[in-house]
């Protein structure tokens, strides 16, 4: 490696990390305005990219050998480990065992927590602090619940938080190897409210199905808040691979998870650009909401609607028109369109579920946790099983299943198993030039376009109207109230079903 190139990364890295740092001293900071989480997202994606860079030239790779077309160039790389590894759950005698053993330490902090109810009460932070996107971290609330972690944590720990947020830290606990050792130690460090410690440091032991065995140590930090009081916790965990080759395999499938969620977001933002102002988009989403005839019927006023991976928010943001007084819980797990998403239905937003208007959640659709059962009256899944992997399509549905009350219907939008999306990108164009919107917009397009074909056509295709019918009522749904099989540049498919 020449100095040039070890001294240009060293710096792309510091200043990567430099622009990390400022948002998460920022975030803690703000006045929750949403026009500064937008400038965060920029400044942290920004801070991503130099880092990401910077590694790259310390670890000798040629940057020229990239296909990156802003991000949109990035191609879902089918063999990391972090997306195509299912997550790891315990035996269920071993946790039975485990939950018996923590059963007994009536001391540890948290067991009295409340149950928690996402649409009662909300988690203590809307932004998730992170100084390092390569450093494994999560937060917990003042009652020692999962708030967030980040997708060095997921990597690095076989995806073991998914599905438990809102759950006492417990619950992941118990997939560590020492975690008697963790169970004694919280007592001892956290179980006196009024002498909480500022830093606790304590050492875990972690066997991985990917990297193999992993001894880190933990740093829990308080963070408090206005008051002084504490507020929750930002926990940090630096890992030590026992195999050095894992290690260098950890880092490699981060950088593949990173590079996807900075292209979702860079989709998000042009995609929202582009689509509504098409004939094609808008067309679909009012035909999957019941405002098209010949379409589903409409959704009901005064009802309860959950929009699942509600990305940007365009159905959200017509389910809520007030007129109407439904209350719309928007889920989805990207922060970049979940930001537009509140900024374009800021009227609508609401904290609890005591009338109309919009909630917005930031949690993995696989898993609705806090959601009550039997809650909601429709589901809308507009265009996102696609996106999951296959062995968590039908854990999601059986999740909407479970949340939807008695003669609940959910409708679904899908591209079917022969899509071919360059058609639709075709149509798209052609109702921007009919509309003479193509010259303003062209850019976003061409990211659109890129995107699509670099990354999103390799997983379109999974299946027919007929597969999506029976994997509906093999769950339990009853009947099917609409289903249309060419849609959306005749590449996409609706089906509705009654619970």
């Amino acid at each position: 490696m020449t100095k040039t190139k070890l001294y240009l990364g060293i710096a792309f890295i510091t200043f990567g990390l430099l622009f990390i740092t400022t948002v998460v001293v920022s975030a803690l900071f703000s006045s929750g305005n949403e026009d500064e989480y937008i400038k965060y997202y920029i400044v942290s994606g920004l801070g991503l990219v130099l880092t990401f860079l910077g590694y790259l030239l310390l670890s000798g790779q040629r940057i020229t050998q990239l296909t990156l077309k802003g991000f949109g160039g990035v191609r879902i790389e089918s063999t990391a480990s972090v997306l195509k590894t299912p997550k790891r759950e315990l035996e269920p005698e071993v946790l039975h065992l485990r939950q018996n053993i923590s059963s007994q330490k009536t001391e540890l902090p948290g067991q009295s927590a409340p149950e928690f109810h996402v649409l009662e009460e909300k988690l203590a932070f809307e932004v998730t602090p992170c100084s390092n996107p390569m450093t494994p971290m999560y937060m917990l609330d003042n009652n020692y619940r999962i708030i967030e972690w980040n997708d060095a944590f997921s990597a690095c720990f076989d995806r073991t938080m998914e599905g438990r947020r809102g759950l006492n830290v417990l619950e992941w606990t118990y997939f560590l190897d020492n975690y008697e050792e963790v169970l004694d130690h919280g007592i001892k460090a956290f179980s006196d409210a009024e002498n909480l410690p500022i830093i606790d440091i304590e050492p875990i032991h972690y066997k991985s199905r990917t990297y193999g065995v992993i001894e880190g140590i933990k740093r829990a930090y308080q963070i408090p808040d206005d008051d002084g009081s504490c507020k929750g916790w930002l926990i940090t965990i630096d890992p030590e691979f026992k195999d050095q080759k894992n290690a260098q395999k950890f880092q490699s499938d981060l950088f593949t998870s990173l590079r996807l969620g900075l292209m979702w977001s860079e989709y998000a933002l042009s995609y929202d650009i582009v689509l509504n102002q098409t004939e094609i988009y808008p067309n679909l989403i009012k035909t999957i909401i019941g405002e098209i005839d010949f379409g589903p019927a409409p959704i009901a006023d005064n009802t309860k609607v959950l929009d699942l991976g509600a990305g940007t928010g365009n159905i959200t943001a017509l389910l809520a028109k007030p007129e109407n007084n439904r209350l719309v819980v928007a889920v989805d797990n990207n922060n970049m369109m979940l930001t537009v998403l509140r900024r374009k239905c800021k009227a609508f937003l609401r904290q609890d579920a005591q009338g109309s208007g919009v909630i917005s959640i930031k949690q993995d659709i696989t898993s609705l946790f806090g959601l009550k059962d039997k809650f909601f009256d429709v589901a809308v899944v507009n265009n996102v099983l696609y996106s999951l992997e296959i062995n968590t399509v039908e854990q999601c549905l059986n999740e909407v299943y479970r949340v939807l009350r008695n003669g609940g219907e959910i409708r679904i939008s899908e591209p079917h198993k022969n899509a071919d999306a360059s058609k639709v990108i075709t149509q798209i164009k052609n109702d921007l030039q009919n509309n003479k919107r193509f010259k303003e917009v062209e850019t976003h397009f061409q990211k659109v376009k890129d995107i699509n074909e670099a990354s999103l056509s390799q997983i379109l295709n999974k299946w027919d109207i007929d597969d999506m019918e029976l994997m509906l009522k093999n769950i339990g749904f009853s009947r099917i109230t609409y289903k249309k099989d060419k849609v959306y540049a005749q590449q996409s498919f609706i089906i509705c079903a009654k619970k």
